[in-house]
């Protein structure tokens, strides 16, 4: 069932113990860790283990990270010369992919099975940044909102190795163990690409600190007015 973070709930969980759910197409199964209730946005972990068509998500704009395995490509389905097909979308390890889920795409798995974060966000009703700490590739955004208006930001910090996060600009810190998910409700600042983000911080939970501790951060922002 799908969890809606809220500032008076427990603040982490555990995605690794989250009951897999069937893929929207059939073709495999997620894992929802949070999603809005009027589906402005949700979270979610997939786990691919063979080539086959990625589910369409008509209205809404995709990020997916690769938390583990060599990477995805995601080409357009029934393209033909004439027609001018879009490119290719890279799925690589520990870095951000945005793409458009209005795209009709068939997966290839380069090398093998792979784990996906998944974020799903509906243009004009919710807007997201997405930024790897420990990984590859430059923040991205996703969505768009109107200019006006008040909002309301979740941000949720995805481990998949054990550390310490200093989350900006509260200086708070969460202490998460690999395969634990940690979120916040709070602030109104529209995602930025440039932003400054959380740092993964030089002592690790589980003994010496490691160089591969890598963790999702994915700031999401909608109008206050019934938000989840």
């Amino acid at each position: 069932m799908a969890r809606s973070p809220d500032p008076r709930a427990a603040t982490r969980a555990s995605w690794l113990a989250l009951p897999p759910e069937p893929w929207k197409n059939g073709g495999g199964v997620t894992r929802t860790l949070a999603a809005d209730p009027a589906k402005r946005w949700r979270v979610s972990i997939a786990d691919v283990d063979r080539a086959g068509p990625y589910s369409r998500f008509p209205g809404y704009d995709r990020v997916s990270v690769v938390l583990s395995g060599q990477g995805v490509v995601l080409q357009d389905e029934g393209v033909e010369p004439p027609a001018v097909a879009l490119p290719a979308v890279a799925l690589r390890p520990r870095a951000p992919a945005p793409f458009a889920g209005d795209r009709v795409l068939q997966s290839w798995l380069v090398g093998g099975p792979v784990r996906v974060l998944n974020l799903f966000v509906q243009r004009g009703a919710a807007q997201a940044r997405v930024a790897c700490l420990g990984g590859e590739g430059r923040a991205c955004v996703a969505g768009s909102l109107p200019v006006s208006g008040e909002r309301q930001a979740t941000r949720l910090v995805v481990a998949v190795d054990a550390g310490r996060f200093q989350v900006a600009p509260s200086g708070q810190q969460w202490a998460l163990q690999a395969g634990e998910f940690a979120w916040s409700v709070g602030g109104s600042e529209a995602p930025d690409a440039q932003a400054a983000e959380p740092d993964l911080l030089a002592d690790g939970l589980n003994g010496p600190p490691s160089d591969a501790a890598f963790a999702v951060c994915l700031d999401i922002v909608v109008h206050a007015r019934g938000a989840g």
